[in-house]
């Protein structure tokens, strides 16, 4: 992998040197090496390219929606400081486009891993067997689409397996088998999970279904599960996400839908109904309980 070069965006000079230590550990993975101490000052520095390290208390106002707009801007990626929660403040920088939020002060160790890895990301812990138990078509659909066999229709089959036709989003057996896996991990990693519904009260025609399937799809990350359940709801399950980005996602949904002044069968605008739940909850024991907490009594999903 080719050095990347580092964009720090601090002014605490503290924090700027347990970042290059971070680089110096990371070795030939980080190139060149820059520091900004306001958002201001990067911002007029040109189009950047590499990584960014950025410290909130470097930003004026809202440091994800500043994060939201440089990331369409430059093609980096970006790891957002936080000295609060973290399970709540990775769930808003993954929300946002950045790759994770580190600890303030970071750990340069911990930071140096993200640097040299060629993503980002850090070493995923090892998944135990339940982890992996799905569904048996589905497993043997992933499989054979891994295996390199270059059997005809391997592609379209796997691609069967996991995605609805009609909708463009997941399909309901794929969904199912996420849902599980993602609450057992949850739960047994303690890593924020976040759950939406959207239930459209009254009728509508397919076609406008099939619009607001197009803004939940465009809605979410790679990582989220979309799909649709019973007759006029969806649900999208989004990984590593607490109640503040999950609720960021539903309302900026319920805006989007909102926003292109649907009808129901009668005419009348569409409502949209959001509900929102997160884990790991001790309140919540089983993935059903979970699913429960966005659904609409009478949507006809059994928990």
């Amino acid at each position: 992998m080719p050095a990347r070069p580092l964009t720090i965006l601090t002014a605490d000079s503290k924090v700027a040197a347990a970042c290059r230590e971070a680089a110096r550990r990371a070795g030939d993975a980080v190139g060149k090496i820059e520091e900004f101490t306001d958002a201001a000052r990067l911002e007029t520095a040109g189009e950047r390219s590499g990584l960014v390290i950025a410290d909130p208390r470097a930003v004026a106002g809202s440091v994800h929606e500043w994060a939201l707009g440089y990331l369409q801007r430059n093609h980096v990626l970006m790891f957002l400081l936080s000295s609060g929660d973290q399970r709540n403040a990775d769930g808003l920088a993954r929300f946002v486009g950045a790759q994770a939020a580190l600890s303030l002060p970071p750990d340069p160790a911990a930071l140096a891993e993200r640097l040299s890895a060629p993503f980002g990301a850090q070493k995923p812990p090892a998944l135990e067997a339940d982890a992996l138990s799905g569904a048996a078509a589905l497993g043997d659909a992933v499989l054979l689409a891994l295996s390199g066999e270059r059997e005809r229709g391997a592609r379209e089959r796997f691609l069967a397996a996991i995605a609805d036709a009609e909708t463009g989003l997941h399909s309901q057996e794929y969904w199912e088998h996420r849902l599980e896996e993602e609450f057992k991990r949850c739960n047994r990693f303690r890593y924020p999970l976040g759950l939406a519904g959207f239930t459209l009260e009254g009728e509508v025609d397919d076609g406008t279904l099939l619009d607001v399937a197009g803004v939940v799809l465009l809605d979410t990350r790679d990582v989220d599960v979309a799909c649709r359940v019973g007759r006029n709801s969806f649900v999208a399950l989004l990984p590593h996400t607490g109640p503040e980005g999950t609720l960021l996602f539903a309302d900026r949904v319920k805006k989007s839908v909102e926003g292109r002044h649907l009808l129901d069968l009668l005419g009348e605008p569409l409502d949209v109904t959001v509900r929102t739940a997160s884990c790991p909850d001790a309140r919540i024991p089983t993935p059903g309980d979970f699913l429960a907490r966005v659904l609409a009594p009478d949507t006809g999903v059994p928990a």
